[in-house]
């Protein structure tokens, strides 16, 4: 079996209710997708209001 390469991954710590709403919200995509796609529609909505 090939080895894949390890990604540069970090921890973060929410409470079990962040958590849990976190998960409702991002349908079927990993943690860090979700938190890319968030991040990104923050800074559109940042450019948007400049």
């Amino acid at each position: 079996m090939p080895k894949t390469p390890k990604k540069d991954l970090t921890s973060i710590q929410l409470s079990t209710a962040t958590r849990d709403r976190l998960y409702k919200l991002k349908f079927r995509k990993t943690y860090d997708e979700f938190l890319q796609e968030l991040c990104d529609l923050f800074e559109e909505s940042q450019e948007e209001e400049e």
